[in-house]
């Protein structure tokens, strides 16, 4: 008895799964001819809603037959998008902008480089699209290109050189990168090199009657002190007893040669005591 039950579930059991099995398939064929009646309709919304309909369709098919059949009419809805926008825009307009955005392609690695004033090489990566690019140095306001260029055109970069800036004020240039119509340019700020100014004696000693001292300044300095005669350096403070009578020039002595190996002059200060009333 208890065998003939367990039988009879096991039949209604397979029964309930053959229909329902039956009811997947007709909801996917619905959902099939649904997709074919929207692919009917020439416009991208119709076959992006007709590809949701196939790909609906095909989780619900057993038959690998049937799920060929769903991607088939994907295919067929993405290859009618595509027409439908290839006849929007022609050809010749897409082949147009393709070549604007070929000619428009220029990238530098580097736009802008601040050194010190020690000699360095640096390498700028070119991305451009056209197969010939050039680099021109542009002279600065003094009319002084101090840079120059070591081209690698066909790894598309190039060396910037820089040599060392023997004078202590900065200085900057430009170079300009052109391919095809476009232009990129590149500003190189290279800082001086140290300022060094220098006295003979720190500590100068005066009787109590006055009298004349000189003491001996060096400076590689290369900015000029117009109110000094436009010399490179100047005396700023001192005190109301101390007079500033006079310079005299003499090439660089012993004290300028331990600082700087670059020529120069050393100044000599006269100073002079004022005796009080």
């Amino acid at each position: 008895m208890m065998k003939m039950l367990l039988r009879s579930i096991m039949i209604v059991f397979f029964l309930i799964g053959i229909s329902l099995s039956g009811l997947a398939q007709n909801s996917g064929d619905r959902l099939y001819s649904q997709g074919l009646e929207l692919q009917k309709k020439q416009t991208i919304k119709s076959q992006k809603l007709a590809i949701s309909k196939f790909q609906s369709a095909k989780t619900l098919y057993d038959s690998e037959t049937k799920k060929k059949q769903c991607d088939d009419a994907i295919i067929v809805s993405n290859n009618i998008i595509k027409t439908i926008i290839a006849n929007k825009e022609p050809k010749e307009s897409i082949n147009n902008k393709e070549t604007d955005i070929k000619t428009s392609v220029l990238e530098l690695s580097n736009e802008k480089l601040q050194v010190n004033y020690e000699q360095r090489t640096v390498a700028v990566n070119v991305t451009t699209t056209e197969s010939d690019w050039t680099i021109t140095p542009i002279t600065s306001n003094d009319g002084v290109a101090f840079v120059s260029i070591n081209p690698h055109l066909n790894e598309k970069y190039f060396d910037i050189i820089i040599p060392i800036n023997i004078s202590t004020q900065k200085r900057k240039q430009v170079i300009e990168v052109r391919a095809g119509n476009l232009i990129k340019k590149i500003v190189i700020e290279q800082s001086g090199k140290p300022t060094i100014l220098s006295v003979e004696k720190s500590v100068v000693e005066f009787s109590s009657n006055g009298g004349n001292k000189s003491v001996e300044v060096y400076s590689n300095s290369n900015s000029i002190e117009k109110d000094n005669n436009n010399r490179n350096w100047k005396v700023v403070s001192k005190p109301q007893w101390i007079n500033i009578i006079g310079e005299e020039f003499k090439e660089k002595g012993i004290l300028g040669k331990l600082e700087d190996k670059v020529k120069g002059l050393v100044k000599r200060v006269l100073l002079v005591q004022k005796i009080h009333q």
